[in-house]
């Protein structure tokens, strides 16, 4: 936090409305050591590329003596997701460091961010992901020159085939570890100045996959004047690689590659090893600082908490009060992830893990979003060296930064 120059409370900028950006309200309440000291210009490019990341706070529900309030970062946000932060910090990065052109692989939200935020800065964007995530995808997003899609048959694949691109055409892999962090700390932002409101929170849960989210938030928590709420970090028990490695209090727990998202609950969130980006130290650590566990749902939790629980059945009710519509094509929802938290913490209420008389937070990541089903990529990869021979003929290569 920049308390060498202000409180934070002088740090943020109060004409700016957090339902409307949360990169703007706390733009100046934030270090940013990652810019090697061109702070300054890295606020400016920050102010141009943001479009609508907001979020906001209400009450949802009682359960069990447990109240259950959610942090909205859906509704509000450009993408409809929280990648929304991700694709402006990303973005202007990508500018401070002279990137032009950019490929990145995704299971969905990221890469939509990625080139929505891309696409309005002038950016050239390449997003590689599993040909089965496609229809997760807002066309809107990929449409004119400059925003390219790749579909990978195998998600094992995705990573590979972005790593070639990038040597192939000289493009930019991002974003990076530190990035994604960063963009989180805005998040902790949010809730910091909520609690030093007066707003009390014994936990705060949320669907996890490396964690990013978490460690950029409880990274700003730790200047709160009380002690963070306690951590419940949530994932799909099909593919759940943080809280095997947890339990096992190992990363290097072996894990089976997904070789198909169809299975899986929340199928943006496809990757088998998420211990290789560096989190699983960290994320172990604020487990045990806040008191924290982490806990998985699969399919039979998910549709049985909202579709027969005493409260989980009202959920989607209550949100659309609040106006919060879920996306569902169908009759079923498409995205999963964010509802993943709350269906996560009624599981661990019920089970007496969150115990009478808490107050937890859980973070709706996505849900609101538009995923309308009509991105088409312009190239479908079945392996390496089909890609090898494309991907030349394409697209030309150009400088890397």
């Amino acid at each position: 936090m920049r308390s060498s120059i202000a409180p934070f409370e002088l740090a943020v900028d109060t004409r700016r409305d957090a339902a409307r950006s949360v990169v703007l309200r706390y733009l100046n309440a934030l270090r940013f050591p990652e810019t090697n000291g061109d702070e300054r210009r890295f606020r400016d490019l920050l102010a141009r590329c943001s479009i609508a990341e907001g979020m906001r706070l209400f009450p949802l529900l009682v359960h069990e003596g447990v109240e259950l309030h959610v942090l909205d970062e859906t509704s509000a946000m450009h993408t409809g997701t929280l990648k929304s932060i991700d694709g402006c910090v990303t973005i202007a990065s990508c500018l401070l460091q002279g990137f032009r052109r950019i490929v990145f692989e995704t299971g969905g939200n990221t890469g939509v961010a990625l080139a929505a935020y891309g696409r309005a800065a002038g950016l050239e964007t390449f997003c590689v992901v599993p040909v089965e995530n496609v229809g997760l995808l807002d066309g809107r997003a990929f449409d004119g020159g400059g925003a390219h899609l790749i579909a990978v048959d195998d998600p094992g694949l995705v990573r590979p085939v972005a790593e070639r691109l990038a040597e192939r055409l000289g493009l930019a892999r991002v974003p990076r570890v530190d990035w994604r962090i960063m963009a989180s700390r805005f998040r902790g932002c949010f809730l910091l100045e909520q609690l030093q409101g007066g707003a009390t929170y014994s936990h705060f849960v949320q669907t996890i996959s490396a964690a990013f989210g978490p460690l950029g938030i409880y990274d700003v928590l730790a200047g709160a004047a009380t002690p963070p709420p306690t951590f419940v970090g949530v994932q799909q028990a099909e593919n759940c690689a943080m809280f095997r490695a947890w339990r096992a209090r190992s990363a290097d727990v072996p894990a089976a590659p997904v070789r198909s998202t169809a299975a899986l609950l929340t199928p943006v969130m496809y990757d088998a090893r998420p211990q290789t980006y560096g989190t699983f130290d960290g994320l172990v650590r604020l487990l045990e600082r806040t008191g924290g566990h982490l806990t998985t749902i699969d399919h039979a939790d998910f549709d049985g908490v909202l579709g027969g629980h005493p409260a989980g059945r009202r959920v989607l009710e209550l949100l659309a009060e609040r106006g919060v519509e879920i996306v569902r094509r169908d009759g079923r929802i498409v995205e999963k992830t964010g509802l993943m938290a709350i269906v996560g913490a009624l599981k661990e209420i019920d089970a007496g893990a969150i115990p009478r008389g808490s107050r937890i937070l859980c973070a709706l990541t996505s849900g609101a979003g538009t995923p309308d089903g009509r991105a088409v990529p312009e190239l479908r990869v079945r392996d390496l060296a089909q890609l090898d021979d494309e991907a030349g003929e394409r697209w030309s290569r150009g400088a890397h930064a």
